[in-house]
């Protein structure tokens, strides 16, 4: 029997049904007390959800048959069916009628056989799908997981440089504003020059280390975004020393000895105001943790391969083989005896990588002389 001669056989034995689109058919979970054929328009397969309104999982066009099943098994309705289409007609059939016309007619249980094979074929195509689509629904929800989590992080980070750089600009600043205030008070009193002295270099220090901080972060971002354009001379480094040198002595109250030691005449192609804040940085971390009455080396000399090897050697508590590389990164502090981290933004050593390394260098911190405390060195192309 084929969809016409099913057709007939509802056109002759049932009543005309007719809805319009939203118009319920039957509910999900009610008693199967009757069969349909659809003879024109479209209904919508809707599935009940628990946290959720139905959702609509298939389609059912004209010429086909429905609730045949639940005619047969007894079972109550497994989906609700609502019209899709602006006019949906059915021909209808009552569940003990069409029992009765299914024991009297062969080519009925034929057809219906076959209709519901391509129902079940249909249906394991849909459970693929969906279950294809839950797959990747589970791995999207994962995904968004793995973003939330790293959303998070970021945030916490953010929260932890804003305090940091808060932090390392409010110190400076009050030292800045104590040493005016001794200014200040001295303009009515007899002068004393080494007081006088005393105040600004500590003003000048620490606004040297207000304005390495600013230009460090400045330039991470200018760099992170391939914004720093290098301005590349002929760079002596003798010279750059001195005036690193003479900067970061500024505000420094303990007795360190600095000594410089570079080939005279010797020069690097490079951005000079670059590397004078790699040279400046480096140089400020060996004054903050070196110890008191102990020698900071700042040398330069001809490497291998026409490169120039630069380094900074203190006599600090040095830094653990396994931290040697992670330092460089981004908000990284060596942890202090205590296990505490040092002060500070942890930006200044992932500054100096990546300035050194775009210009062509490489950068790595190494133990000191004798086991004791730093050296860190880098190296650039000579031309």
């Amino acid at each position: 029997m084929q969809s016409s001669d099913i057709q007939r056989l509802f056109h002759e034995h049932g009543r005309k049904v007719v809805l319009q689109e939203g118009d319920v058919l039957f509910c999900q979970g009610e008693e199967s007390d009757a069969v349909y054929f659809v003879a024109g328009g479209r209904l919508g397969v809707f599935a009940a959800q628990s946290s959720s309104e139905d959702v609509q999982i298939n389609t059912i066009e004209a010429g086909e048959m429905v609730g045949e099943l639940g005619a047969i098994t007894r079972h109550p309705r497994t989906a609700t069916l609502k019209a899709a289409s602006p006019r949906v007609e059915l021909l209808s059939i009552a569940t003990p009628d069409f029992r009765a016309l299914l024991s009297d007619s062969l080519s009925l249980v034929e057809a219906m056989t076959l209709t519901n094979r391509e129902h079940l074929m249909d249906a394991d195509r849909a459970r693929i799908q969906f279950g294809t689509s839950n797959l990747q629904m589970r791995k999207r929800v994962a995904s968004l997981g793995q973003e939330k989590a790293q959303l998070q992080e970021l945030l916490q980070l953010r929260e932890e440089l804003e305090a940091m750089v808060v932090h390392d600009l409010r110190n400076p600043l009050n030292t800045v504003i104590m040493a005016l205030g001794l200014v200040e008070r001295m303009k009515d009193e007899v002068k004393d020059p080494e007081t006088f002295a005393l105040a600004m270099r500590l003003a000048k220090g620490a606004a040297n280390r207000m304005n390495r901080l600013i230009a460090t972060l400045l330039d991470i971002a200018r760099l992170e975004a391939g914004k720093l354009a290098l301005s590349i001379a002929q760079v002596d480094l003798n010279t750059l020393f001195e005036e690193v040198i003479e900067m970061e002595k500024a505000g420094v109250t303990k007795s360190v000895e600095i000594k410089a030691a570079a080939v005279p005449g010797l020069t690097v192609k490079a951005d000079r105001e670059v590397l004078w804040r790699v040279m400046s940085n480096l140089l400020g971390n060996a004054l903050k943790f070196a110890p008191e009455a102990s020698t900071i080396v700042v040398e330069a000399q001809r490497g291998d391969d026409r490169k120039i090897l630069i380094s900074v050697t203190d006599a600090g508590p040095g830094i653990p083989e396994g931290e040697r590389e992670r330092i460089f990164e981004k908000f990284t502090r060596v942890k202090n005896a205590d296990g505490g981290a040092y002060s500070g933004t942890g930006l200044g050593l992932t500054f100096c990588r990546m300035a050194v390394e775009a210009h062509g260098g490489c950068i790595w911190v190494e133990e000191g002389p004798s086991g004791v405390g730093s050296r860190f060195c880098f190296q650039l192309p000579q031309d």
